[in-house]
């Protein structure tokens, strides 16, 4: 059988938590999209074009005007909420193996990727 050997479960069970992962992050993306766009357009948060450059510039670009930015907000609030989401589950139910291996924020290696993502963040909130 497939499973007999204990290293093809781990491995199984490795591929699960990456498969439904990726597939909770592009749900919660596909549900904060409209939201975000919402907001985006009602606060006016878009693009300003400066006409105190080159005219042309300012003429090839004019159609950018008011196109929504910070999309980046989507990807690392995502990330942010399924790693609060998952840390907070294997908290409360530490006898349940499947939440804890979906707890990455306990691994050690993943501290430095998450703080960078924070930081870069911060940087393009800026």
């Amino acid at each position: 059988m497939i499973f007999d050997n204990i290293q093809d479960l781990n491995l199984v069970l490795d591929i699960s938590v990456i498969v439904i992962m990726m597939a909770l992050a592009f749900g919660i993306s596909v549900l904060l999209t409209p939201v975000m766009t919402h907001f985006l357009y009602k606060y006016k948060l878009g693009k300003n074009i400066r006409t105190s450059g080159a005219p042309v510039f300012t003429e090839m670009h004019q159609k950018k005007q008011g196109t929504p930015t910070m999309g980046g907000i989507l990807i690392w609030l995502t990330t942010a909420l399924l790693t609060g989401l998952f840390w907070l589950l294997a908290t409360l139910f530490p006898d349940v193996e499947m939440l804890q291996r979906m707890n990455f924020l306990s691994r050690a290696e993943t501290y430095l990727p998450i703080a960078a993502m924070l930081f870069a963040a911060a940087l393009g909130i800026v």
